[in-house]
């Protein structure tokens, strides 16, 4: 009788991914009274509207279905003993009952992933155990990197290799103007989209120290004034700068410290206002340079308008350069790298 009721259950539930609103459409103009695995369809919508079976291994009390970063159990064989084990490869940050009205406890007991659960079963068909898994967001982007890090040869014995680190204006320049890459094979871009002075931080020693070059190009700040992480102080961004010049150089590598190009606006943070921010870290940054022996690379002055923004010309949009600031920049960051050697 229990494997038949398991059967039947799950049957119902492979079929109800497809067929839920026709079966109850059908099952309300044929019957005023809801069957019960009509009932279940509709109380556990969130477990079968838009998800897939899921890639962990199918266990014996019923299966798993998945949406995004949320896991469903669907208990057929219910743990008489109030001890669910689920698969030790599901990471869990919690597990809930009712859709997230009671919590459940989890933990590992005898080398078993368990959630415990009442000693009955809240359904006579399956009941569902909404599982929100732990974000595996990869914060400081040090997978981005990874697999060309690994392919990096060492330096040869007289190369002079320069790695770029910055956000996606340091990103962008292999892709709107390619061509200095191209044409000086020692520098190693790696720059990321969207991050944050703290971001990077994270990520030097893999994608800096680690490469072995003679210099550094550190370009950060502009998101973290746009507040792309949170709010945060002028004083703690120059921080995170100095600490990578920091590390740098106490790993033998010269330190290049770029100015912020100049920004009147963020269209991704319409409320920022910039312009007096940038003046404010670059002064910090310039200091800096000058107090440890270190080259400041002024971008700010030959792209500001009158405005504190990037002229128009220059520009993509009011940030990124276009090809033309990047031909402005280049011959810059060649006589700072020159100069750095």
């Amino acid at each position: 009788m229990k494997f038949f009721k398991s059967t039947i259950v799950l049957v119902c539930l492979a079929t109800a991914c497809m067929y839920t609103g026709f079966a109850q459409e059908r099952t309300m103009s044929n019957n005023p009274q809801p069957t019960e695995q009509a009932v279940w369809n509709k109380v556990n919508e969130e477990a079968i509207s838009g998800t897939s079976e899921s890639a962990f291994e199918k266990p014996a009390w019923g299966h798993y279905t998945q949406k995004g970063d949320v896991v469903y159990a669907h208990v057929v064989d219910w743990p008489t003993d109030g001890k669910l084990i689920i698969d030790r490869n599901i990471n869990v940050e919690s597990a809930f009952l009712d859709y997230g009205k009671k919590r459940l406890r989890t933990r590992l007991v005898n080398g078993n992933l368990t959630i415990f659960v009442p000693e009955k079963a809240p359904s006579t068909l399956a009941t569902v155990i909404k599982i929100q898994l732990t974000p595996t967001e990869d914060w400081a982007g040090l997978e981005r990197y990874r697999t060309e890090n690994e392919a990096l040869k060492a330096p040869a014995k007289n190369e002079n290799r320069v790695v770029f680190i910055g956000n996606s204006i340091t990103d962008f320049w292999t892709r709107n103007h390619g061509v200095f890459f191209e044409e000086h094979p020692s520098f190693v871009n790696r720059g990321i989209s969207g991050q944050t002075s703290g971001q990077m931080l994270l990520r030097f020693k893999s994608d800096v120290i680690e490469l072995h070059p003679k210099v550094v190009v550190i370009s950060a700040g502009t998101n973290d004034i746009a507040g792309n992480r949170g709010a945060i102080s002028i004083e703690r961004i120059a921080t995170n700068i100095f600490s990578m010049a920091e590390l740098a150089r106490a790993n033998g590598v010269k330190v290049i410290l770029a100015s912020v190009l100049p920004a009147s606006s963020y269209s991704w943070s319409p409320s920022s206002d910039p312009g007096d921010k940038i003046i404010k870290l670059n002064t910090l940054i310039k200091t800096y340079a000058n107090t440890n022996k270190m080259i400041y690379l002024d971008y700010y002055t030959p792209m500001v308008n009158e405005e504190k923004g990037l002229k128009k010309e220059l520009g993509k949009d009011t940030v990124h350069p276009n090809a033309d600031g990047y031909l402005i920049m280049e011959p810059l960051v060649l006589d700072a790298i020159k100069k750095a050697l």
